[in-house]
């Protein structure tokens, strides 16, 4: 039987504690974590693994993959229920220093506005910050019953700014320990100023690749070297080759032409269980501007949209519409001046497709390599960064509902989002196992993510949630969602 948990308690404990917290993050934020270059990345997988012990989890491995080490641990309170915490400890890199006020892992803590206590430094607002607050309430909880609730799972991984590379090799590894849980969490200081903050329940099948053209590998143009531009007129170009392949895959409007992708034009009204959430979406966005309300629009001055959309239907060709994106191109030389005029050897261009489709990626990346071959491009390569499902998740599920339960008693307004057009490897725990997913959301505020003086608020002076707040909501909703575990006490 499920004990029940003495939120006020629990909520003295981490009064008690939340200097101790404090350290804990500022300690961890000092820690780099930079997967990029690689700075700081076995120093803090280990600090992570400490954390867990820490809790008190009697399984804790330090995981090689290959690109950075992983963390798998798993906390045994022989519970009903077990819930999966996704986890990621990589950061975004520093940029330009100069830019920053802050020292970036100097984990200061002063005072902002309004706010008596901000945290400043790379990683504390995603994802060192929640991760704290998230394991602080755990401990809480531990330290005042003797025990959790429920059976923890954890699995962070190292490589998520690289495109999560390694995170379907790990769930594969402990397939046998993830499919008995009955949902994934993975909480963020989610909170607009205003107390907003975004529930999604659909993800889109997300593919990242590259496509390469060589002059070695096409039988043209030159092999060995670059040729000097001089010599164009007789020496056939990589660039251009890869040019005109990137030009079948879409047709003359940007709808995709791959054969079993969906092409992006086909956007279904929204079914029985999401109507009424896009419903809500539209009253709540009346009169805002798309480019306000739209996840990854804000500052980019976008003031038209693709395929001639206006109105109600940008909102749901953001939901429901596929697409196919050029992220970067590189050939040649591209820096200061002319250097020397060259005919590259060689061509690349890194590509995104978030499709609405419930077909594997697997299939889809032979849709892929059929569709180039058809067009003549056999030569081209295809190097797979990821390849992720796309999932959904009821919002009837217990996790669901106990999250907005405990978000709405913190003072959060929850926005319940059908669909969304990011995608990673937690929709493989959603596709394979069932597993409902509560992700990348919760309450708490920060910001500049990927940007210079990146923060998380700590004491918000009343005015918005702090750690502490952050904290005791981890506790109710955990709480609330043990507490409907088959046989637990009311």
């Amino acid at each position: 039987m499920t004990p029940s948990i003495d939120l006020d308690a629990v909520g003295r404990h981490i009064d008690a504690h939340l200097d101790e917290h404090i350290e804990m993050l500022r300690r961890y934020v000092r820690q780099p974590s930079v997967s990029i270059d690689g700075l700081g990345m076995r120093g803090c997988a280990e600090l992570v693994a400490e954390h867990y012990r820490q809790l008190g989890c009697q399984e804790v491995e330090v995981v090689e993959t290959g690109t950075h080490p992983a963390v798998w641990a798993r906390y045994d309170a022989g519970a009903p229920r077990t819930v999966v915490n996704y986890n990621m400890y990589d950061v975004r890199p520093v940029g330009d220093p100069a830019a920053w006020t802050h020292e970036p892992f100097g984990a200061v803590v002063e005072p902002c506005g309004d706010a008596p206590a901000v945290l400043y430094g790379r990683g504390a607002c995603v994802p060192k910050g929640p991760d704290v607050a998230w394991l602080s309430a755990l401990g809480a909880i531990r330290a005042v019953h003797g025990d959790l609730p429920v059976n923890v799972v954890f699995l962070a991984e190292g490589d998520e700014i690289l495109g999560s590379p390694s995170y379907s090799g790990l769930i594969e590894r402990f397939a046998h320990r993830l499919a008995p849980a009955d949902g994934c969490v993975y909480l963020r200081a989610g909170q607009t100023a205003g107390g907003e903050l975004p529930l999604v329940l659909g993800y889109k099948a997300f593919l990242t690749f590259e496509l390469r053209v060589s002059g070695r590998r096409w039988g043209r143009g030159p092999v060995d070297a670059a040729a000097h531009s001089a010599t164009a007129s007789i020496v056939d170009g990589p660039a251009w080759r890869l040019a005109r392949a990137l030009s079948t895959l879409v047709d003359e409007d940007g709808a995709i032409a791959i054969e079993g992708w969906p092409d992006g034009r086909r956007r279904p009204e929204p079914g029985g269980g999401d109507r009424g959430m896009v419903e809500e979406l539209l009253r709540r966005f009346e009169g805002r501007s798309w480019t306000d309300v739209i996840p990854g629009l804000a500052g980019t001055g976008v003031r038209t949209f693709a395929h001639g959309l206006n109105g109600p239907a940008v909102l749901l060709g953001y939901l429901y519409g596929s697409s196919l994106n050029v992220q970067g191109l590189s050939a040649g030389y591209t820096g200061p001046g002319t250097r020397t005029y060259t005919v590259p050897a060689e061509a690349t261009a890194l590509l995104d497709a978030r499709l609405v489709t419930e077909r594997e990626p697997e299939q889809l990346l032979l849709d892929l390599r059929a569709h180039l071959d058809a067009h003549g491009f056999a030569d081209v390569e295809i190097t797979v960064k990821s390849a992720y499902p796309g999932c959904r998740t009821d919002p009837r599920a217990d996790l669901v509902q106990s999250f907005l339960r405990a978000a709405r008693r913190a003072g959060g307004e929850p926005v319940v989002w059908p669909l969304q057009g990011y995608g990673g490897p937690w929709a493989i725990l959603a596709r394979r196992f069932g597993l409902p997913l509560v992700f990348a959301t919760g309450i708490g505020h920060g910001g500049n993510v990927g940007l210079p003086d990146e923060y998380l608020v700590v004491d918000g002076g009343g005015r918005v949630p702090g750690l502490r707040e952050m904290e005791r909501f981890c506790v109710d909703f955990l709480s609330d969602f043990a507490g409907r575990a088959p046989g637990a006490r009311a």
